[in-house]
This record gives structure tokens, sequence and C-alpha cells, in this order.
């Protein structure tokens, strides 16, 4: 039982640590440049165009990595799969779980095609519309 909680975290933390850095760091850096613009703005040295960015940007918000999720996604199911092998392979079963570890295998497989499919199918509208 206690293998299974250390599977969780450790993809948990595998899907999770990338959003979480995206997000904090995208909020610091707008946060360091509305700082930056504002200490600007209080030594008169805005200009009207900045200005009109300023006020253009500051209800936005902060954009983050493009793709990051469909990617993170993604590779979490490969490591799930990779993480079902290892398992599989290392419990190793008996005769009549053979059947059991085929089946849960082959869901995981098919799993695995159709995020891909998803994932190198959006990446290719994503360019077709750029």
């Amino acid at each position: 039982m206690e293998l299974i909680v250390v599977y969780v975290m450790v993809i948990g933390l595998f899907a999770g640590l990338p959003i979480v850095l995206d997000i904090c760091l995208a909020y610091w850096s707008q946060n360091r440049m509305r700082r930056l613009l504002l200490e600007k703005a209080s030594a008169d040295k805005l200009t009207l165009a900045e200005l009109k960015e300023f006020a253009r940007e500051g209800g936005k918000p902060p954009p983050g990595i493009p793709g990051l999720a469909r990617a993170t996604m993604a590779i979490t199911v490969i490591v799930i799969l990779g993480i079902a092998v290892f398992h599989l392979l290392a419990e190793g079963g008996s005769e009549g779980d053979s059947q059991i570890i085929n089946n849960v295998l082959s869901m995981l497989a098919g799993l695995l095609a159709a995020i891909t499919g998803f994932y190198f199918g959006g990446k290719a509208a994503e360019k077709k519309t750029e």
C-alpha cells in the first residue's frame, strides 16, 4: 500500500511542479514589471505610449509558458505508463495475473496513443493558425 502512495507522490510532483513554478514565476515577473513602471511613473519619466501600454497590459493575467499544460499532461501519461510497467516487472505476478497485466498495459498504451495524437495534433493546428 505504501508503494502506491510513493507512486502517487512522484506523479503528483512530476505533473504539478512545472505548472506551479510557471504560475509563480509568471506572477513574480508581472509584479516586478509593474513595480518598475510605477517607479518610473512616480519619477515623471513615463511617456504617454508607455502609460497606454501599462494600462492595456494591467488587467491581463501573465501568459506563462505556452503549451506547458499540454506537454505536462502528455509526459505525465508516459510517466504513468513507465511506472505501471516498472511496478508490474518489479512485483512480478502469478500466472493468473497475466491477463490483468495485459489488459492494464493495453489500456495504458491506448491512452498514450490518444494523448500523443492530441498533443501533436494540437501543435499542428496551432502552427497552421499562425
